[in-house]
């Protein structure tokens, strides 16, 4: 589904944007002006355009809260820390660039000036995986989604997700870890597969939290943490639930039908000129530098060999708690693997595939985030008691 670019990627980043309205964290209105006003394929107008709306949005904020507005500051902010995020997506290929460590700081702190006056308020949680808990109207401890981020969300971003939770009665815990924003764009701490090391660790943080029942945490992975959550359930047995979205097998499989007959010289150290030409043609440097400088390495062929280390293939039938795994019919990024890490558990389980009719296409459902998010929470209310 086009919204506005002809260009698909600029277009898919545009609609993650504009799938964040249910939320408060854009304006359908606002990003389609931003929109009219970039240059196609140039990332610069890309960044400049998003970041002087923002900066706009900063300065209203400002002049709101000199007048007593604090509700209409809080809102300006929100979104601002959308924009700027949006801002300094194709700059990731540079963790000491400009434009990311610019942008990205200017996207933190419009998110947490703005947290005092949300109608979902929150509190930043501090430690190696920082994030944000948002808790709902009542007496906890409350059941508790503990939401962890793709290849390039942030912890501000994933409040988008916050309130289908809230509306509930969940708490919300959403953190950064190794290769995912503050971790990796301040602390320059790389992207590991070993997230079953991880989530412990941020499974205990969340359980340490008096708000939160630590009996009812359901651990929440979506985009590329349909991969990195799975192996993290695996080392957290006492999770009540896992929900992935889409679901995810085997990276090298996937890596492998698109490189073609490249791949099968992935360890041959000869073969690194003809990976390091990927980079000469523009789409694929625009796709490959983000993912080197978030994996910490220096080349393509270093960065495909990498992600051979990311896969559920043998973690996967350890998983002992209820999982809720998802696929879309029309996503680019899953390719159907979000089946096949369903077969391989063996824990009781439920698969659900979204389809474009239910307006819902694309990777992780695209303009219709709540469709999703409707599945899944039914599927807790039966799941987790």
């Amino acid at each position: 589904m086009k919204l506005y670019f002809d260009d698909e990627g600029l277009d898919g980043q545009l609609q993650r944007t504009v799938g964040k309205c249910d939320s408060g964290m854009a304006n359908v209105g606002e990003c389609l002006y931003i929109a009219s006003r970039i240059e196609p394929r140039d990332r610069q107008s890309w960044y400049a355009e998003w970041t002087t709306f923002a900066d706009g949005l900063v300065a209203q904020a400002t002049s709101a809260e000199r007048g007593g507005h604090d509700v209409s500051a809080a809102s300006l902010r929100l979104r601002a820390s959308e924009y700027y995020r949006q801002a300094f997506f194709w700059h990731r290929d540079d963790l000491g660039g400009k434009e990311l460590t610019t942008a990205c700081q200017a996207s933190v702190d419009a998110f947490r000036r703005a947290l005092p006056g949300l109608p979902r308020a929150g509190r930043v949680i501090d430690g190696d995986t920082p994030g944000y808990l948002f808790v709902p109207p009542g007496r906890g401890p409350f059941k508790t989604i503990l939401h962890i981020g793709g290849y390039d969300n942030t912890a501000e971003e994933l409040y988008a997700s916050a309130y289908p939770a809230l509306d509930r009665g969940w708490a919300f815990i959403c953190l950064d870890g190794p290769g995912q924003g503050s971790v990796l764009y301040e602390r320059r701490v790389p992207q590991r597969p070993d997230w079953e090391h991880v989530v412990p660790g941020m499974f205990a943080l969340a359980a340490a939290l008096p708000e939160v029942d630590a009996d009812r945490i359901a651990l929440v992975g979506r985009s590329f943490g349909g991969l990195l959550a799975p192996r993290g359930a695996a080392g957290v047995p006492r999770l009540a639930a896992l929900i992935v979205d889409p679901g995810q097998y085997d990276m090298a499989a996937g890596v492998a039908a698109r490189l073609g007959e490249l791949w099968r010289r992935v360890d041959d150290p000869a073969a690194k000129p003809e990976f390091d030409a990927l980079l000469e043609i523009p789409a694929l440097r625009t796709l490959l530098g983000p993912r080197m400088a978030t994996h910490g390495v220096a080349d393509p062929q270093a960065y495909f060999q990498d992600m051979c280390r990311y896969t559920n293939a043998e973690l996967a039938p350890t998983i002992t708690c209820p999982s809720f795994v998802t696929d879309n019919e029309t996503d680019p990024v899953s390719t159907g693997q979000g089946r096949h890490l369903f077969d391989a558990m063996t824990c009781p389980k439920e698969f659900r595939r979204f389809t474009r009719a239910e307006g819902a296409e694309g990777h992780c459902e695209g303009l219709a985030p709540i469709v999703f998010w409707t599945a899944a929470f039914d599927w807790l209310d039966v799941t987790v008691r």
